[in-house]
């Protein structure tokens, strides 16, 4: 591990005597680590240029495991010391538009109710750059809609709380709410926003728009921001592909799902995380929790 660690710092350096200096080590023992992890490897982890060293193509590959294994170790020593109530930790989460806007901010305030200490670092699904985030231990969970796994669904747990119905989401005075469901010509008529901080919604809404119609969606306004889009949807005639329950608890003008659907209706929604990482227990309190949000929603649902 120690032989690891040292390449990485290699690594993140970009040179020999950058990394030496780093570590509080001279150039010469180092060198010699690297040759060991070379030797162990049998392939060379590093490759010179004008400015320094950089991974080869194998070094890179071996970079994202020792990031990993580092996550991983982070959070084995904080579960050692979980009766300390003064060890602090960090749990980062990635979300879908639905668990930041409505899940997140209930379920978060709860999490933190039970490990005061505990630093939780937020933010939005990173689309298809979300699986090396979590094989790489950037990020613990991501809660939203799961990717294609393929080979790595040995190494994850994908854990379903709910179902999500993607709709197109307009004010509720706006006069798309008076066509009929099948009338899609008329979403032809109106601009569209395009929320841009997952790729999903852009590819969506230009397929299925041109699916149903022929023709390419207005697209005016393209925005990372699910704030600022509310906020445009409740000012303007504006159409955008959301979903549905992710502007259902909105303060002043409502916003409300049109009677037109395209696009996909339904897809399973949950947390994705490592199955290396999941005895960490704000990650498994955190699942609790989400499970209890949403045998609430449905509940209230049925009442």
């Amino acid at each position: 591990m120690n032989l690891l660690f040292r390449f990485r710092t290699i690594a993140e350096a970009g040179s020999i005597r950058a990394a030496a200096e780093s570590l509080n080590i001279t150039q010469p023992a180092l060198s010699r680590s690297l040759n060991l992890l070379e030797a162990h490897y049998r392939q060379p982890l590093m490759e010179r240029h004008a400015r320094g060293v950089r991974p080869t193509a194998f070094g890179h590959k071996l970079l994202s495991t020792v990031s990993r294994m580092s996550r991983e170790w982070e959070l084995a020593e904080l579960d050692l010391a979980a009766e300390d109530i003064s060890v602090e930790g960090v749990l980062r989460i990635n979300g879908g538009p639905l668990w930041t806007s409505s899940v997140l901010p209930v379920v978060a305030t709860r999490l933190q109710e039970r490990f005061p200490n505990l630093t939780l670092e937020i933010g939005y699904h990173t689309g298809e750059l979300l699986l090396d985030d979590l094989m790489q231990g950037r990020v613990d969970v991501a809660l939203g809609g799961f990717p294609r796994l393929g080979r790595l669904a040995s190494q994850l747990v994908a854990h379903q709380f709910t179902s999500v119905r993607d709709r197109i989401v307009a004010r509720a005075d706006h006069p798309i709410h008076q066509c009929k469901p099948d009338d899609y010509a008329a979403i032809l008529a109106y601009p569209w926003i395009v929320f841009s901080a997952d790729p999903i919604y852009g590819a969506q809404t230009q397929h299925a728009v041109v699916e149903r119609t022929g023709m390419s969606p207005n697209i005016r306004i393209r925005s990372t921001s699910l704030l600022a889009i509310i906020r445009l949807l409740q000012e303007g005639d504006y159409l955008c592909m959301l979903p549905a329950a992710a502007v259902t608890e909105l303060h002043g003008p409502q916003l409300r799902p049109a009677p037109v659907e395209v696009g996909r209706v339904v897809a399973a929604s949950g947390a994705l995380y490592l199955k290396s990482i999941a005895h960490y227990e704000p990650l498994r309190v955190l699942i609790d929790l989400c499970t209890a949000y949403f045998e609430e929603q449905q509940k209230e649902e049925a009442a």
